[in-house]
């Protein structure tokens, strides 16, 4: 195929979705030929690309009079759509601030989709306790309280997708070299109901995990509390543990059965 000829509409929305993935906290701005390098395509394709995202104020000019791009104010008003009407985002503040001040802990909500998890909303009582899991900031499904909380009642069929696309990762995180060992690690946390981690995102922090589950046991999120890291009695962690699982089940309780569940995709070559 050459590289003007009109691709599907599915391939040429990946191809825009990939443009958009350029564009990172350590590389905010690009150039329209740097665009269009990374991506293998003529410089006619390039501009066609870089009009449709302008044009829908996905890209806006850097205005620094070389030709560089950021990304656009579009982004600001689906933000602001999006705080005003994800369910999470409605049900969950109000019982974290709850759970938190009965604990003294922060909360963070979380939810993901493909092969990552991100924060979405924090609360907090103890100014101390700084998370890297700010909001938007994406992390991968393998460590930490909030990514394996999910992980571990995501479905087999996912599960084997995602051991194809990252064992290696799989593997460095602990949690198995292969597809059983995978499984097991798993089915583990999963049995727990929970899951524990220290220092493994934060090494001041440590976290209590649970899944956020709709009646049919689809996981649409976690919930995790979040305390500095040191010994805790059984009794003391017993106590987050119950807690953190209250809150997640209040707010699961609110959800609807047309509640969406994200589902796997892998971001191939996408950049983060």
């Amino acid at each position: 195929m050459k590289p003007d000829t009109p691709a599907p509409s599915s391939s040429s929305l990946d191809r825009l979705l990939r443009v958009i993935d350029l564009f990172t906290p350590d590389r905010p701005q690009w150039t329209a030929d740097e665009i269009g390098q990374v991506m293998g395509v003529s410089r006619a394709t390039q501009y066609r690309y870089i009009k449709a995202l302008t044009s829908s104020g996905l890209l806006a000019s850097a205005g620094a009079g070389d030709g560089g791009y950021r990304l656009g104010p579009r982004f600001v008003v689906l933000d602001r759509q999006i705080r005003l009407s994800d369910p999470l985002l409605q049900l969950g503040p109000p019982v974290m601030a709850r759970a938190s001040r009965k604990l003294g802990a922060a909360q963070l909500l979380c939810t993901y989709f493909g092969d990552q998890v991100l924060c979405i909303h924090q609360e907090s009582v103890d100014p101390a306790i700084h998370s890297s899991m700010e909001r938007g900031r994406p992390f991968p499904l393998f460590r930490g309280s909030p990514s394996r909380a999910i992980l571990a009642w995501l479905p087999d069929s996912q599960l084997r997708s995602l051991m194809l696309a990252h064992a290696q990762e799989i593997h460095a995180a602990g949690l198995g070299a292969n597809w059983n060992e995978f499984k097991q690690k798993v089915r583990a946390i999963r049995a727990d109901g929970h899951y524990i981690g220290r220092g493994e995102i934060d090494e001041d922090l440590m976290g209590v995990g649970v899944p956020i589950l709709r009646d049919d046991g689809d996981v649409v999120g976690s919930l995790t509390t979040i305390m500095p890291l040191r010994e805790r009695r059984t009794t003391e962690l017993e106590r987050v543990i119950q807690a953190t699982r209250a809150a997640a089940e209040e707010i699961a309780s609110g959800l609807t059965p047309s509640t969406p569940v994200p589902q796997l995709r892998s971001r191939g070559a996408r950049s983060r």
